[in-house]
């Protein structure tokens, strides 16, 4: 229907793989994400709240006013190498993206069909492999 609306891939990522990612629309695990620079760690299920809590336990050992002068100084950055104008030219693309005959006939089906959402982003996504449609049993 429209560009991604989380225009940070490039920074997290690197040009290349935000550009496959984007050009493909293809479902990353976990795993991957973390290994791609999209996510910090992957870790199992039943491990995720210990390492949450380990996490934000070394986070609450900082006092709360230099943590927030610490993360002010990393969204400067990410700033000043353009992520704000990025992420507002990325909104215009996607309201330009809704225009387009492509996003405006995949719409129509969702008030011509009456069909759940669900069963017509599957229509959308199942040529892609895309992780809800290939761990469905065939």
């Amino acid at each position: 229907m429209s560009p991604p609306d989380n225009q940070f891939h490039p920074w997290l990522m690197g040009m290349r793989t935000a550009m496959e990612m984007f050009l493909t629309g293809d479902a990353i695990t976990g795993t991957e994400a973390a290994a791609r620079g999209f996510a910090n760690r992957a870790v199992p299920a039943a491990e995720l709240e210990t390492t949450g809590l380990g996490i934000a336990e070394r986070i609450a050992l900082v006092p709360t006013e230099l943590s927030q002068i610490n993360k002010r100084a990393v969204h400067r950055a990410m700033e000043i190498m353009g992520l704000r104008a990025a992420i507002r030219a990325g909104t215009e693309l996607q309201a330009l993206a809704f225009t387009t005959a492509a996003s405006l006939q995949y719409r129509a089906q969702f008030k011509r069909d009456g069909g759940s959402v669900r069963d017509l982003l599957s229509q959308r996504d199942a040529a892609f492999g895309d992780y809800r449609e290939r761990d469905k049993p065939g």
